[in-house]
């Protein structure tokens, strides 16, 4: 099994400093513009593979690249909640000295316990992660044989990286996936090997 998986390109939400989880944020201008050239790059590494489905969050930012993607490659192109971004819940839409001072007691208590607090009306990390570890696992045993693409969010890519390749949750801030990168997972019987991990070459002018 191959997965190529990416996270989506620069919104406005991203250059604001918002947490734009499970919230929509339209592409900035430069965004578009990364948008045409990360499809074409995934296009074209995937033209030679044996792609059996294209699988994306259900938020737009990401879904609207696997749409194009999966019709580029002529595959089948699913969506699916597990893939969408960490629900920051009342942060939602705020920067994080918005947060912390509109909400300094539920601040302080996720700071305190990053991984485990459950933010009121979101996820709790740990919550988000054996989400997207679920649907990892599931995608193995379906596609055993398969090359699959999965376009998603920062969070989302980084517990696909990490069930993939062995690794406790806390081991994910070992990696970083920029906007518009690349992740390229091999596993072979099951064992994953990290391939690539990049950022295609955006012309100057973006």
């Amino acid at each position: 099994m191959k997965i190529i998986c990416v996270r989506h390109t620069e919104t406005e939400g991203n250059i604001r400093g918002h947490y734009n989880g499970i919230s929509e944020s339209p592409y900035t201008k430069k965004g578009l513009l990364q948008k045409a050239v990360v499809e074409d790059e995934i296009v074209r590494i995937s033209e030679d593979e044996p792609v059996a489905c294209v699988y994306a969050s259900p938020i737009s930012r990401a879904r609207l690249i696997g749409e194009v993607v999966s019709k580029r490659l002529s595959v089948p192109f699913e969506t699916n909640v597990a893939l969408q971004e960490f629900n920051f819940g009342i942060f939602e839409g705020l920067t994080y000295r918005e947060a912390e001072a509109k909400y300094p007691q539920f601040w302080k208590a996720w700071m305190a316990d990053y991984d485990g607090y459950e933010i009121p009306g979101g996820d709790s990390f740990n919550a988000y992660h054996m989400r997207v570890a679920g649907f990892v696992n599931t995608l193995k045993a379906k596609h055993a044989d398969d090359t699959v693409i999965i376009v998603a969010h920062g969070g989302a890519v980084l517990s696909t990286l990490t069930v993939l390749l062995g690794l406790p949750p806390e081991e994910r801030w070992h990696f970083k996936i920029d906007l518009g990168a690349i992740v390229v997972v091999d596993c072979p019987e099951g064992f994953g090997i990290l391939k690539q991990l990049y950022v295609p070459k955006y012309p100057n002018n973006i």
